[in-house]
C-alpha cells in the first residue's frame, strides 16, 4: 500500500492525521527528481521569484555595462577633436575665451623646429584673422545672427549705431581663414566644388556652416548660398562719428560709447562662393558669433597684406608619431611654453580614461549586485533545504535514495539558474531600443548589442545551482535518517 502512494502524496501525510487527506480519484502522475524540483519551486513563489529577479538584476547590469562601454566610438571621438595626427598652435588657441591676434601667430621657428624632426607626411597652415574685415548684410539677418547676444532694446541700438552702406545693408564683421590644401581637404563639402579655391590667386570663397555634435549641418546658420558674389571690406583705418548727427569723433571714439564705427581707408574686394563648407573644430577659429568664410591660402595673404599663422597642422608615420609626441610635449613645456598642440594620441588617451571609468563603476555595480544576488540564491537554498529536512527524511524514508534527493535539489538550483538567465536576456532584448537611443544623447556613441556577458554568466550561475545545493544537503544530512523523522520542523 505504501509502495502505491507517491513521494509527494507521503509528505503530506502525518501521523494521527485523517485519512481523509488522501487524494481520492486522482490520475497518478510520473514522479521523478526533475518534476518534484519544478513543482517545489511553486510552493514559495514570493521567495522564487525575489530570487530569480536579484540573479536576473546581475546579468541584466552586467550585459549593459558592456554594451554600453562597447557603444563608445574613438574613431568619433578623435575625430570630432582633431582632424590630423598633430595641431600646434599658440596656447590661446586652445582656449574658447581667447580672440586670435597677431600676438598669437605662430613663429615660422616653431614650424622649422617641428619639420626637423623628420616622419611628417603631410601638412598644412591656416592663417588667422588679425585686421578689420567687414561684410554687409540685409537687416533681418542681422537680427537673427545677433539676437542670440542681445535683447530687444540692445540690438535696436546696435543697429542705430552700426554703420550702413550705399544700399541700405548693415556692416557686420567676419571670421575670414586662409587654408593650405591640407587644411582644405579635410573641409566638409556640403555643396558646391572646392577645386577653384585650390588655384592660388582665384577669387574663390567657401561659406562656412556650422553642424551640431553628430556632423548634420545647420543650414540656417549662414546667409551666403552656392553662387553669390559677395564684396569683402578690408578696413585699414576706421573713423567715428555720432550716430544722430553724423559729426566725426576722428580715428578716436567718445568714451561714452555713442558712435558709428565708418571704415575710413579700405580695400573692397568680390568673391565667389564656390563651396558651402563645414570646418573640423581643430582647423577653426574656436568660438562663433560672426559669419565665416575661407580663403586659399596664396589668396588671403595677398588680399588681406598678412600671414600670421593661427594653426600647424601635419600627419606623421606611424612610427614617428610616438617620437613627435614626445618632443613636442617638451618643446612646448619647456623650449617654447607659450605654444601648446593637440593629438589624436591625447585624445584616445582620454577617450580611454572617460571609457574605464563608465567600465569601472559598471563593473563594481554588477559585481555588487551580482553577490547579493548570490547571497540571497545561497540564502534561499539554505532555507528551503533547512525548512525541509524532516520532509527529505520522510522521502528517503519510503524509498527516496539520496542520489534522488540530490538531483531534485540540483535540479531545483539549475532552474534557478536558467530562470535568472532566461529573464535576464529577456530583459535586455527588451531594453535594445532603449539604449539605440543612446546615440542621440552621446554623439561618439554607436551602439552594437551583444549578448556575451549573459553567455558568460549562464555556465557560472548553473555551476552555483549545482554545487550550492550540494554543499548545503551535505551540511543539512549529516543527522541520521531516525534522528531527522524525530525533529519538529519548527
Amino acid at each position: 500500500m505504501a509502495a502505491r502512494v507517491s513521494p509527494v502524496e507521503a509528505v503530506r501525510y502525518t501521523e494521527g492525521g485523517s485519512e481523509k487527506t488522501r487524494a481520492k480519484g486522482r490520475k497518478a502522475r510520473k514522479v521523478s527528481p526533475f518534476t518534484m524540483a519544478w513543482a517545489n519551486l511553486g510552493r514559495s513563489k514570493g521567495k522564487t521569484v525575489v530570487t530569480v529577479l536579484s540573479l536576473s538584476l546581475a546579468v541584466v547590469l552586467l550585459t549593459v555595462t558592456v554594451n554600453f562601454a562597447g557603444g563608445f566610438d574613438m574613431d568619433k571621438y578623435v575625430s570630432n577633436f582633431t582632424a590630423s595626427d598633430f595641431i600646434v598652435a599658440n596656447a590661446g588657441k586652445f582656449q574658447t575665451s581667447t580672440v586670435f591676434s597677431d600676438e598669437q601667430a605662430l613663429p615660422q621657428s616653431a614650424i622649422d623646429a617641428i619639420n626637423a624632426q623628420g616622419g611628417i607626411t603631410d601638412s598644412g597652415v591656416v592663417y588667422g584673422q588679425t585686421f578689420g574685415a567687414l561684410e554687409y548684410v540685409t537687416e533681418d539677418w542681422f537680427r537673427q545672427n545677433k539676437e542670440r547676444f542681445y535683447t530687444p532694446e540692445q540690438l535696436d541700438n546696435l543697429i542705430r549705431l552700426t554703420d550702413r552702406n550705399e544700399d541700405g545693408l548693415l556692416a557686420d564683421r567676419i571670421q575670414l581663414s586662409g587654408m593650405s590644401n591640407f587644411a582644405l581637404d579635410h573641409l566638409t563639402v556640403l555643396e558646391g566644388d572646392l577645386s577653384a579655391l585650390y588655384e592660388p590667386g582665384s577669387h574663390a570663397i567657401a561659406a562656412v556652416y556650422t553642424d551640431d555634435d553628430y556632423g548634420n549641418p545647420r543650414m540656417d546658420s549662414h546667409w551666403a548660398r552656392l553662387g553669390d558674389t559677395i564684396t569683402l571690406r578690408y578696413v585699414e583705418e576706421m573713423e567715428y562719428v555720432d550716430p544722430d548727427t553724423g559729426e566725426s569723433y576722428g580715428t578716436v571714439p567718445p568714451e561714452d560709447g555713442n558712435y558709428r564705427e565708418v571704415p575710413k581707408t579700405y580695400r573692397d574686394v568680390t568673391y565667389t562662393v564656390v563651396a558651402l563648407v563645414t570646418v573640423p573644430s581643430s582647423l577653426d577659429y574656436g568660438y562663433y558669433g560672426s559669419d565665416e568664410f575661407v580663403l586659399n591660402s596664396e589668396t588671403f595673404c595677398q588680399d588681406t597684406g598678412t600671414d600670421c599663422v593661427m594653426s600647424y597642422a601635419f600627419d606623421t608615420t606611424d612610427e614617428s608619431n610616438a617620437a613627435m609626441e614626445a618632443f613636442l610635449q617638451d618643446y612646448t613645456e619647456n623650449q617654447n611654453p607659450q605654444l601648446d598642440y593637440e593629438s589624436q594620441g591625447t585624445f584616445a588617451a582620454e577617450f580611454s580614461g572617460v571609457l574605464g571609468m563608465f567600465l569601472l563603476l559598471g563593473g563594481a555595480l554588477s559585481f555588487i549586485v551580482g553577490l547579493v544576488g548570490v547571497l540571497n540564491f545561497f540564502n534561499a537554498i539554505l532555507t528551503g533545504i533547512l525548512a525541509r529536512r524532516r520532509e527529505f527524511a520522510v522521502l528517503q524514508s519510503i524509498g527516496m535514495t539520496g542520489r534522488q534527493l540530490k538531483g531534485m535539489l540540483i535540479w531545483e538550483g539549475v532552474f534557478y539558474a536558467l530562470s535568472a538567465v532566461v529573464f535576464g536576456a529577456g530583459l535586455v532584448l527588451a531594453m535594445a531600443p532603449l539604449m539605440g537611443s543612446v546615440e542621440t544623447l552621446l554623439w561618439f556613441f554607436t551602439y552594437h548589442l551583444t549578448l556575451v556577458p549573459v553567455g558568460i554568466l549562464a555556465p557560472i550561475f548553473l555551476l552555483l545551482g549545482c554545487l550550492i545545493p550540494l554543499g548545503v544537503y551535505r551540511s543539512a544530512t549529516r543527522a541520521s535518517l531516525v534522528e531527522r523523522l524525530r525533529a519538529t520542523e519548527d
